[in-house]
């Protein structure tokens, strides 16, 4: 009888094990993980509009980031780089920048404080309709690509 039993037991078990290993088949699957994208190394981006309002083209503002992560480029008035890394959910690190010395316009050097408060805020990143916007809790930058 203690056969019997065991016997019936295992066999209920092994009825049990094949259910829901046919349920866990019918469960949808997991969504993936949205897709992380890759910063755009080596290709530099002209600012066209901070925080909503577009930069003259006579200005020049720009940010290029190499394959050795050290980011350049001019502020409105300076020469400027840091090292800058993308890091995960597309945000932004950058350390200290270096600037040259230069002295310019007071609105000019609003733009240039602004454009590297920014990029020091720790901000997302991300490229809408072929352009780089950046945005921080010190505001938001739209580039374009530059030739």
């Amino acid at each position: 009888m203690k056969d019997t039993m065991l016997s019936a037991a295992i066999a209920l078990s092994a009825i049990c094990l094949a259910f829901s290993a046919q349920a866990a088949s019918d469960a949808p699957p997991k969504p993936l993980p949205p897709q992380q994208k890759n910063f755009p190394l080596d290709q530099t981006w002209q600012l066209k509009e901070l925080n909503g309002k577009p930069i003259s083209s006579d200005l020049d503002v720009s940010l290029k980031i190499d394959g050795a992560l050290h980011a350049s480029g001019y502020s409105g008035c300076n020469s400027w780089s840091a090292v800058i890394y993308p890091v995960k959910d597309q945000h932004l690190a950058m350390g200290p920048p270096a600037l040259t010395k230069k002295q310019c316009d007071k609105d000019t050097m609003a733009i240039e404080f602004d454009f590297l408060s920014v990029l020091h805020s720790g901000p997302t990143w991300d490229l809408v309709n072929g352009e780089l916007v950046i945005k921080g809790p010190r505001g938001t930058l739209r580039l374009a690509r530059s030739l």
